[in-house]
């Protein structure tokens, strides 16, 4: 009798054993489970449409119209400065920027959406920020912000006296498409951009523009005797101008602009001009 007990003592205990092994045999097993982690959410995503060169360069000169941008006064985060440095400019395998700033404490980012319109050769690069949000503030899909990157290059005027009065001629090679700032219309196209850039007194003598939106199928803009490199107003019509490029002689011409339409309100855009 004694060792049938005994045997079955130790029957009870190898069973115990068995369920503490396989986590059985206690109430408190299934408040001790893992539970699944919290799933991270994707980070916001940029797409892209185009492609082009980075520029490369240190400092660079930069150009940004936010989509905010009128006529009459500029907005937080107008940008147009030779003096970037190179560190601070963000841009994607395919060449569209999405960050622009002077330094770290500066910075105006694209957080969500796309960068459309991209082109360049490496000299320059422009793109449009469209149907997202960025550290200035949201963009429909009607809506832009727009910028050009260049290599800046500063023309000087020529002080010799009789100095010959050099002129070149400037025609568009690269433009976004021209939005309304209301964000009501679709975006528009760029019908024709041209300029007259003094080399000797380097000074933009005239720049006219031509864009199409909404139902205004030329809405055009006349500025003359303009700085080349900053921002102003003038003719009721806002510049961001810079020159790019390695040649003083035959510069790209860089322009943002915001201009007054008949019936399409604000519309801004960017265009980059071959002078020679």
């Amino acid at each position: 009798m004694q060792k049938t007990k005994f045997a079955l003592s130790i029957v009870s205990a190898a069973a115990l054993l068995t369920l503490a092994a396989c986590g059985g045999g206690g109430g408190d097993s299934a408040s001790a489970a893992q539970q699944p982690a919290t799933p991270t959410p994707p980070a916001p995503t940029i797409t892209v449409q185009g492609s082009a060169t980075v520029v490369s360069g240190d400092p660079l000169a930069v150009i940004l119209v936010p989509q905010g941008s009128s006529t009459t006064k500029t907005v937080t985060g107008t940008i147009s400065s030779a003096s970037f440095a190179a560190q601070f400019q963000k841009a994607t395998a395919e060449g569209a920027y999405t960050q622009f700033g002077v330094d770290a404490n500066s910075l105006v980012t694209l957080s969500s959406g796309k960068v459309v319109d991209v082109a360049g050769n490496g000299d320059f690069a422009i793109g449009r920020w469209t149907d997202g949000g960025s550290s200035v503030g949201t963009i429909n899909s009607n809506q832009g912000s727009h910028y050009a990157v260049g290599r800046p290059i500063k023309l000087l005027p020529d002080l010799t006296v009789g100095a010959p009065d050099i002129k070149v001629n400037c025609s568009a090679v690269a433009s976004t498409s021209p939005t309304a700032v209301s964000g009501n219309f679709a975006p528009g196209k760029l019908n024709s951009a041209v300029a007259v850039v003094d080399l000797t007194f380097a000074t933009l003598d005239s720049f006219n523009l031509d864009v199409a939106i909404g139902s205004d199928a030329h809405a055009t803009a006349a500025v003359t005797g303009s700085i080349l490199n900053g921002v102003f107003i003038a003719g009721g019509v806002l510049q961001q101008v810079q020159t790019f490029g390695p040649s003083a002689t035959k510069p790209y011409l860089a322009i943002g602009y915001a201009i007054p339409t008949p019936t399409s309100g604000d519309v801004t855009g960017v265009v980059v001009l071959k002078c020679q």
